[in-house]
């Protein structure tokens, strides 16, 4: 028998579960009253033969024994006395001892005719086991159940992968079931693929969370893709039950240029690993986008066009939300958070939180952060009010009073860090990029600073600003991270301050395509300004290491810590053209030639240099002034390394012959023998390499859009890979389907009418 945290429920949540329960075991229906008008009956079974039986629902699981009894006899008992029921039934979330129940018949005779009519949290578990239909339409008693917590654990334990478990759980207290989880939930039953849309704040990353938490409970292992497809694929396994998620997937790459997005195949790239994950047996993927991202990625990619991903694709809307969803948004944020009673009076006072409620604004985020403003020092009481109603008029105000005059120095130093590192960080990379800026700032602006101020500084926004857990730190939500962008954008000094004291050229480009996503800002003119001063900026970060590595006593595991060697050239050359800047075509011969010696003692990445000559495709003005000699440099580079092309390399290698820059008949040549080495040999040692199921699918997709797109033959050796296949699912066990991720959740009773909600909170008062 599994055990329960009724914790996570609130007195509605609980009354409807205890109604549930007791109609099912009861078999009878039973009509429920709302709170203010029971008169003592929060349930009634009543038949036309006469006898009733009351049911009181008291959800006391975060309080005691001793403090339910003195309730029963000062406030429950007289209203008993009054209606003189047939029988009464008590039901509380309280776990009850055989003297415990023996004290509360004591208390409520003659009317609780056994120790049987009390329910305690102990017999709610029995039900529960009894009902597991019921169980799973309780969504957030389900997976906040020991059984469940336990597997969903081991099961995120088991992929080694950052997802953290605990976050999620502690979100589902204040979680409400939407029309959008179905609806999402069938999507990916049947599709295998889920993208969740919609607009900031609306709930998109709550709901694949959900989802993704759900799955783990059946047996599914994630994988949280963080930075690209290349994490999923390399932990991809057709035989396994995994669910892949990845959150804003559009967000920060074809945001930042969609050419360079294009061009490097990320879309063919997404596409493909969405048909590798819709070609198992048990695998799933669910990625998030904001919907505005997305309509304009199917703008410029030909390959989403013409895609199956719009049939994947759940839109989150308002509309999603009911009446009584958003009331029971509040009223969840409300009663499970730390607010001071007199905050919550503010709220209750005329009806205010319908206000709130019904505001055009309204969504789950606003409502997260008005519900915790404490955390950030909030206003008296008798300004919450105004408050509120500042932040559903205009979000990025209370941030900025925020920002500007409630939180430190070093607290403001190290958001604008981890703007400039990403969405998420590891805590020991953010460390040093602080401790530059933070050590600057302090010598610029002349202000105090002490060995512990990163960690106080993390403590400080944890919960507010951004979440810090596991050893990774990420903004508590997109909106925060937009806000801190329009400061940089707003203020270019500051820009010019993170841009001096960078240690990763990641910091100094995120500025860049900060300034050219938002060109009407002033930060792209101050940039622009001056391509010498901007030049330096780039150079003194633009040789530094791109990994970290790691002793493990398994060897030496790197972790990227900065942009790739080649993609630095990429950058570099989009913003020499942009700017027409001869002093950053200077930086770029002078960074092609380290690059070429790089390449000399090292191992050559063809894939990465490949992708850098297609981001000087297009960029006339570069080219013409000099651009083309690095484009020569580097192609020669290419030509006497084909051996070590891979598939997905001759995909691109094979389109040069028409879109290089530059393209002589020796080219040609060269291409053309390294082609039939790679046919004659090359596919074969590639095959022979393949480790697992995904190496083998990966290379049998290329293979066939080789053949689909140039007409090459590789029957043979595609034959080979599909026998491979098969002899190893014959090897691994099946999986049976079912469970969780395909049984529907139940829709929960709704309240609808304005004095029912009025009832509803007003059990927040006292």
């Amino acid at each position: 028998m599994g055990r329960y945290d009724y914790k996570s429920l609130s007195p509605q949540d609980f009354e409807e579960l205890t109604r549930d329960l007791l109609q099912a075991e009861w078999n009878v229906p039973l009509e429920a009253f709302k709170t203010g008008r029971d008169r003592g009956i929060d349930l009634r079974f009543a038949p036309l033969g006469g006898g009733t039986t009351i049911v009181q629902c008291k959800h006391y699981a975060s309080s005691s024994v001793s403090s339910l009894l003195s309730h029963l006899r000062s406030s429950e008992m007289p209203k008993v006395q009054r209606l003189q029921p047939q029988r009464y039934v008590l039901v509380t979330s309280l776990p009850l001892s055989p003297p415990d129940k023996d004290k509360i018949v004591e208390v409520c005779k003659p009317f609780l005719l056994t120790p049987d009519d009390v329910k305690g949290a102990d017999d709610l578990d029995g039900l529960l086991s009894r009902h597991p239909a019921i169980e799973r339409a309780n969504f957030k008693l389900w997976l906040t159940s020991t059984a469940v917590l336990d597997r969903v654990l081991h099961n995120a334990e088991v992929t080694q992968t950052e997802f953290e478990v605990e976050r999620i759980r502690r979100k589902l207290p204040v979680f409400v079931q939407n029309k959008a989880f179905p609806r999402a939930q069938q999507l990916l039953q049947e599709q295998r693929v889920a993208i969740i849309s919609g607009v900031p704040g609306i709930g998109k990353t709550t709901l694949a969370e959900m989802l993704l938490f759900a799955h783990l409970e059946d047996g599914y292992q994630p994988v949280v893709i963080q930075t690209d497809l290349a994490e999923g694929k390399r932990l991809f396994r057709p035989q396994g039950k995994q669910i892949f998620y990845y959150d804003d997937f559009l967000g920060q790459t074809f945001l930042g240029d969609q050419r360079i997005y294009l061009r490097s195949n990320n879309d063919a790239a997404l596409i493909s690993f969405m048909e590798m994950v819709r070609s198992t047996p048990h695998s799933k993927f669910v990625l998030t986008t904001r919907e505005h991202i997305l309509r304009r990625a199917f703008q410029m990619s030909e390959r989403f066009l013409h895609s199956a991903m719009m049939d994947h694709r759940c839109v989150l809307e308002l509309d999603d939300y009911s009446f009584g969803q958003r009331a029971r948004i509040l009223y969840n944020h409300l009663y499970f958070s730390d607010l001071p009673q007199r905050y919550r009076d503010a709220i209750l006072e005329d009806d205010f939180f319908l206000d709130i409620i019904k505001h055009d604004h309204f969504n789950p985020r606003l409502v997260e952060w008005l519900a915790s403003l404490t955390r950030l020092r909030s206003p008296p009481p008798e300004q919450y009010r105004q408050s509120i109603t500042d932040l559903l008029q205009a979000p990025e105000t209370l941030w900025a009073h925020a920002f500007d005059t409630q939180i430190s120095d070093a607290g403001r130093d190290l958001l604008l860090t981890l703007y400039c590192l990403g969405e998420w960080t590891d805590v020991v990379d953010l460390e040093p990029a602080f401790d530059a800026l933070h050590l600057g700032n302090s010598e610029r602006y002349n202000r105090p600073r002490g060995p512990g101020d990163f960690r106080a500084a993390l403590q400080e926004l944890d919960g507010a600003f951004l979440s810090y857990s596991s050893g990774h730190a990420e903004f508590i939500n997109p909106s925060i991270r937009d806000f801190v962008a329009g400061v940089i954008c707003r203020t270019p000094v500051i820009a010019f301050d993170i841009a001096s004291s960078a240690v990763r050229f990641k910091q100094v480009t995120s500025l860049w395509s900060l300034a050219t996503e938002r060109n009407d800002q002033p930060l792209f003119a101050a940039l622009s300004a001056d391509d010498a001063r901007l030049r330096l900026l780039f150079q003194r970060v633009l040789y530094g290491e791109s990994m970290r590595w790691e002793k493990t006593p398994r060897g030496r595991i790197g972790h990227p810590v900065d942009a790739g060697e080649e993609a630095r050239l990429a950058r570099l050359v989009e913003i020499c053209d942009a700017l027409r800047s001869r002093t950053f075509v200077q930086l770029c011969e002078q960074y092609a030639a380290h690059l070429v010696a790089r390449w000399e003692k090292h191992w050559f990445p063809i894939s990465s240099a490949l992708r850098a000559l297609d981001a000087m495709n297009g960029k006339d003005w570069y080219l013409s002034n000099g651009g083309q000699a690095i484009y020569r440099v580097i192609l020669d580079v290419v030509l006497t390394r084909l051996a070590l092309a891979d598939a997905n390399d001759w995909l691109t290698l094979l389109n040069f012959p028409d879109s290089a820059v530059e393209w002589l008949e020796t080219d040609g040549s060269k291409l053309s023998e390294a082609l039939d080495h790679y046919r004659r040999e090359g596919v074969r040692e590639a095959f022979d390499n393949c480790s697992d199921p995904n190496d083998l699918n990966e290379l049998r997709n290329s293979l066939n859009e080789l053949t689909q797109r140039y007409g090459l033959d590789f029957a043979r050796i595609l034959s080979s890979i599909d026998q491979a296949i098969a002899e190893r699912d014959e090897r691994e066990p099946e999986y049976e389907s079912g469970g969780s991720s395909g049984s529907p959740l139940g829709e929960r009773a709704e309240v609808v009418t304005e004095d029912e909600v009025r009832e509803m909170f007003s059990t927040l008062r006292g």
